[in-house]
């Protein structure tokens, strides 16, 4: 009984330092951390939600892309990578899954599986990304971050 209790204890302590977890592949929130600071730096200024966006979306891409050949990092996604020394491999992955999107490369049957795909993942993330929110419009067909205002923090004058 306490095996068991230490590896679901384990389980948990992996999703508390997760972002999210696609099909049981846990993003974890140091490597969106770093991917965010690392656009930053290259001038590249992506939150940190849109981060997890990218990277729930990159194996999910991924896989559906591969049955037409896959789309294959550019010059765009290149350039992007060269602009940031040491780039994280989480780095490289944000950048060629924005790059993928933006090419307008994938076909009509690309787009089929990529919706099925997110149809059929197990897709969880940690609230303090947001929430998924999905969407009949593309590129991604869901975003993560709040729908609701977040109400603790004081509005501005401007709000």
């Amino acid at each position: 009984l306490s095996a068991v209790t230490l590896l679901t204890g384990c389980g948990f302590e992996t999703r508390q330092q997760g972002a999210a977890v696609v099909n049981g592949e846990v993003i974890h929130s140091d490597a969106v951390e770093e991917t965010a600071r690392q656009l930053r730096e290259a001038q590249f200024d992506f939150p940190e939600n849109i981060v997890v966006t990218a990277l729930v979306a990159s194996p999910l891409l991924q896989d559906a892309v591969s049955e037409s050949g896959g789309w294959q990092p550019d010059a765009t996604a290149a350039y992007a990578i060269a602009a940031i020394p040491d780039a994280t491999d989480t780095t490289k992955e944000f950048i060629n899954t924005v790059a993928m999107l933006q090419s307008g490369q994938m076909t009509d049957q690309d787009v089929a599986r990529y919706r099925e795909n997110i149809d059929k993942a197990n897709i969880t993330v940690n609230p303090r990304f947001g929430q998924i929110n999905r969407s009949e419009e593309g590129p991604l067909f869901f975003t993560i971050g709040q729908k609701q205002p977040n109400w603790i923090v004081a509005p501005t004058a401007a709000q």
